[in-house]
This record gives C-alpha cells, sequence and structure tokens, in this order.
C-alpha cells in the first residue's frame, strides 16, 4: 500500500487487491496515532499504546493534561493546575488570597497568593522565612526569584529568596505584604 508525500497516510493503489474493510482499517489506524488521543489516565494511555512513537499526543482525563511521546518518554506539556496551600510560619498570614503552590507542566512550582504579617500594622522584616512549599510538589531550584510587594517610598523592595529544604523568604528591606503572584521555579 503507498503512502502520502506528508505525513504518509497509507492509501490503496489501483493494484491492490480490492479489501475495503483492511483499507480502512490501515487509514483509521494511521489517523488515530496522529490525532490527540483520549484516556482515562497515564495507565489506560501506557496500556492502549504498547508501543508509542515519537510525536504522538495524549490528552488524559486524570489529571486533566496534554501529554506528548519524545523519542523515549512521555511528557507532560500542559496539566490544569492543583493549587496546594503553603505552610506559612506562625508570625505571617494571608494578604489577600490565600499563599498556594501548584505543579505546572512537571518542570515548574508556581507561586500565587499574598503574605502579610499576622499582628496588624507589623512589617516583614527582610531575610524573613515566611513558609514553606509542599513537599508533595518535588524539590524546587533553590534560588532568588522576583516578587511584587508593598512599595515604601523611594525603596525598593526585594525578591523571594527558596532555600534547597523548601523554605521561601522574603529578602529586602522591611515591607507591608509580598505578592507571590507569577513566581515560577524551576524544578531541581
Amino acid at each position: 500500500m503507498p503512502t502520502t508525500p506528508i505525513g504518509s497516510a497509507p492509501y490503496p493503489a489501483g493494484s491492490d487487491a480490492d479489501n475495503v474493510p483492511a483499507d480502512v482499517q490501515a487509514l483509521a489506524v494511521w489517523a488515530s496515532t496522529r490525532t490527540t488521543m483520549r484516556f482515562a489516565d497515564a495507565a489506560a494511555r501506557d496500556a492502549a499504546i504498547t508501543s508509542p512513537a515519537a510525536g504522538m499526543v495524549a490528552w488524559l482525563d486524570t489529571p486533566g493534561s496534554v501529554t506528548v511521546r519524545t523519542a523515549s518518554a512521555w511528557r507532560t506539556l500542559w496539566s490544569a493546575l492543583s493549587w496546594t496551600d503553603i505552610t506559612l510560619e506562625s508570625a505571617y498570614t494571608t494578604y489577600g488570597t490565600t499563599p498556594q503552590a501548584a505543579l505546572d507542566g512537571g518542570n515548574f512550582i508556581v507561586l500565587r497568593g499574598g503574605v502579610q504579617r499576622s499582628t496588624p500594622a507589623t512589617q516583614i522584616a527582610g531575610s524573613s522565612v515566611l513558609g514553606t512549599i509542599p513537599s508533595s510538589l518535588g524539590s524546587p531550584l533553590s534560588g532568588d526569584y522576583p516578587i511584587a510587594a508593598q512599595w515604601l517610598g523611594d525603596i525598593a523592595t526585594g525578591r523571594l529568596y527558596v532555600a534547597p529544604n523548601r523554605e521561601i523568604s522574603y529578602v529586602g528591606q522591611n515591607t507591608g505584604w509580598v505578592s507571590l503572584n507569577g513566581v515560577r521555579i524551576p524544578l531541581a
């Protein structure tokens, strides 16, 4: 059976024996591996596709993600975020939205929410440990990450430091609140 020059779709040649069911099946098998396939979860996908080829794309109902096959493994392209509360130190509380973290695409931990001192009108001091990223999300790459914080006069405020033990600290001038929105931390 010949194939098309782009995509290698099989089609019957004039000289091929008439076998419409087999020809349609060959085309359906070809097409099903080149569209977004749908599965209940990764186990169902792996059971159905015993010889995956690079470039295959599959939707997984659980956890709600799009995966693509590389030469050696399935990788998550996009996944619905499942937010988990960040454990704050006792001196801190929520500012606006609850501080939370989620695993984004299997490669990054993303943060959202705000933090302030539990005591009203008390500022967050520089180098203060604010809380801890949940261990269920993996090991974040330790380092400094930009954040938004309360602007105090003409003094630019600081950054977020993520330690190897998943503790997050505010580093900078004393401030009234810290926003975690938009922080993306690669996994180590």
